[in-house]
């Protein structure tokens, strides 16, 4: 009996331990460990999609859509679920018009993540492709297809470089920019980037369940699982720009196949009405990324990001003549009613000067230096005027200084004496000052430097901040912008001059003479390389351009434009300004037109 107790009581201590650890066991796996091994079961069953929040549009200033989204099918893996990459990349390969190698390393690195997340294999594929991959879905394991959104241009390349592109967040971008991660498409360049906190909306966030080979069994079950974890899409802002979208496309195809620039602006309010910059790029071959093969050979060919209207910094030539006659009636250097003789040529110190005109002009006052663009003109009464003084109003007219606009821009060269010293450690030369003064040596600008210098002879002495984006009401006649003390009588002088230099018989900027509005402008013709070397190359041709504004009257907008290498600004960079500011007018009588027909 005895015996029997003994066994008994053995057993029941050996029963207690077990349910002691039993319950110890049950309790550290299910209260300790308890939500870490449902995160795990969650991770297991559920998969977490990122939905894509769409960009907000942007719209002209007249309300009509230049850049918006398009629906975009991309092709996604569970990295954790492949179990055979190489056999994916070669099922891949048979859909895809992507190489099987350049599948087979991209599914390898892919699968060494283990992670869950998923990663993009392609973006934007096509609707045959789709329908393969829907067909064969059960034998491509851990694929899915995503809805997403691409960025569509309906102008095409015409305002490509202004608006910019979207690609993915970089490491940098990452840590900097408000919640994003390395999966978010963010603004890399132009209104894009400027605008891209505005633009870029929220993602939002769905649960779908799936099953032990990853394939998805029941998107009801992980909403009912984790409804309060699902996020909703929150779309980006729209927003309105000061572009008209129809001058733009108009500005572009005057530049043609020219590398250049054409800049049109508002001189009441500073606000852009195009800005067309060539080359550009083709947004496609942005969105679907080209392969490093492809885009070494490419990149020359497709890619132009560089927005010449202000990060170019060019000699600009004489049209900087327009400053540089301000400054000499300012100064009471020149005379208007005195002249100078031109015999092709100028010589400070043995050393020989030409005139654009090899046989000269003759007897040549301010008026006509500045309508027939006479250097020897300039080389003498700069040479009174002096550096510096021309340095002081060159900053007036803001040359030499950003310009304002939320666009990042670049400030060109505005020398001095004690510029000079600064950076070059070197003083001074006499003919640096006469070069200067047409506009040639150091001195650079960017286009829309000049633009908002030819505005402020427009406008009376306004200097705008450039604007490209519309926030408010403004009408066309309020002036705002920083008034500075510009003597009225030069700047009537200047727009005499500049008038006659379009409308006058000898006038250098006959091209952009016009039939349906009075045009007042200056030429410029600005050199690459010195005149002594001689090329047939286009690339050593000189910069042409020419500046102005309509109608002379009572100017609304001025327009610059830029030809890199393209030769004379009167024969080449005029013709375009015509152009553009015919479209302006014609387009404002035609609107003008239909509102009142409208209201009727």
């Amino acid at each position: 009996m005895e015996l029997l107790k003994h066994r008994f009581r053995a057993a029941f201590f050996f029963v207690a331990v077990f349910f002691i650890i039993f319950s110890a066991r049950l309790f550290y796996l299910q209260i300790y460990k308890g939500e870490e091994y449902r995160i795990f079961s969650e991770k297991n069953v559920l998969r977490m999609l990122e939905l894509p929040a769409p960009r907000g549009r942007i719209f002209d200033r007249n309300g009509e859509k230049i850049l918006y989204n398009k629906p975009s099918f991309n092709l996604k893996v569970f990295p954790k679920e492949i179990t055979n990459s190489e056999s994916l990349a070669e099922k891949l390969a048979e859909i895809l018009d992507i190489p099987e190698k350049e599948l087979r390393e991209k599914l390898r690195k892919i699968a060494s993540l283990e992670s869950f997340h998923p990663i993009t294999i392609a973006k934007d594929i096509s609707r045959e492709e789709l329908f393969l991959i829907e067909k064969n879905v059960q034998a491509l394991e851990s694929i899915f297809i995503e809805l997403g959104h691409k960025r569509f241009y309906p102008h095409g390349e015409a305002a490509a470089v202004l608006l910019g592109y979207t690609g993915l967040a970089d490491t940098k971008e990452v840590n900097t920019l408000h919640k994003i991660n390395p999966r978010d498409e963010v603004g890399k360049m132009g209104v894009e980037k400027v605008f891209d906190s505005e633009l870029r909306g929220t993602n939002g966030l769905n649960y779908i369940a799936v099953n032990a080979h990853g394939k998805t069994i029941s998107a009801a079950l992980a909403n009912i699982m984790l409804t309060l974890r699902n996020k909703e899409v929150i779309s980006g802002k729209d927003i309105h720009l000061t572009i008209d979208a129809q001058l733009q496309t108009t500005a572009d195809d005057a530049l043609g196949e020219e590398k250049g620039t054409i800049v049109v602006m508002d001189v009441k309010n500073g606000e852009i009405l195009a800005m067309a910059s060539r080359p550009s790029y083709n947004s496609e071959h942005i969105w679907k990324k080209l392969s490093p093969e492809q885009e070494n050979k490419k990149r020359e060919k497709y890619f132009s990001f560089f927005n010449r209207s202000i990060q170019g910094t060019y000699p600009p030539g004489s049209v900087l003549k327009i400053v540089t006659a301000f400054a000499l009636l300012e100064e009471k250097t020149a005379d208007p009613k005195s002249s100078v003789y031109c015999p092709g040529y100028y010589f400070i110190n043995k050393k020989r000067f030409n005139c654009w005109r090899k046989e000269g002009h003759g007897f040549v006052n301010l008026h006509k230096a500045v309508v027939e663009s006479c250097d020897v003109y300039f080389y003498e009464r700069s040479l009174k005027l002096g550096v510096d003084k021309l340095h002081s109003y060159l900053k007036k007219f803001g040359l030499g200084e950003k310009t304002g606009i939320v666009l990042p821009e670049k400030k060109g060269i505005n020398p001095s004496t004690a510029w000079k010293r600064k950076y070059l450690k070197e003083p001074w030369y006499k003919g640096e000052t006469i070069i200067m003064a047409i506009g040639q040596g150091y001195v650079t600008a960017t286009p829309l430097q000049i633009n908002l210098m030819t505005a402020v002879v427009a406008n009376g002495g306004t200097i705008c901040r450039p604007k490209i984006r519309k926030t408010d009401k403004t009408t066309l006649s309020a002036i705002t912008g920083t008034v500075k003390s510009f003597d009225q009588k030069s700047l009537d002088f200047l727009k005499k001059a500049l008038y006659d230099a379009v409308n006058s018989e000898r006038g250098t900027g006959i091209y952009a003479r016009s039939k349906i509005v009075s045009v007042s402008g200056k030429t410029g013709t600005a050199q690459v390389v010195s005149a002594k070397f001689e090329s047939t190359k286009k690339r050593f041709q000189d910069h042409a351009w020419f500046t102005a504004y309509a109608p002379s009257d009572s100017p609304e907008i001025s327009v610059t434009v830029l030809v890199e290498n393209g030769g004379s600004g009167g024969v080449v960079a005029a013709p375009m300004a015509k152009k553009v500011i015919e479209t302006y007018f014609t387009l404002k009588k035609q609107r003008e037109e239909t509102q009142i027909a409208e209201s009727e």
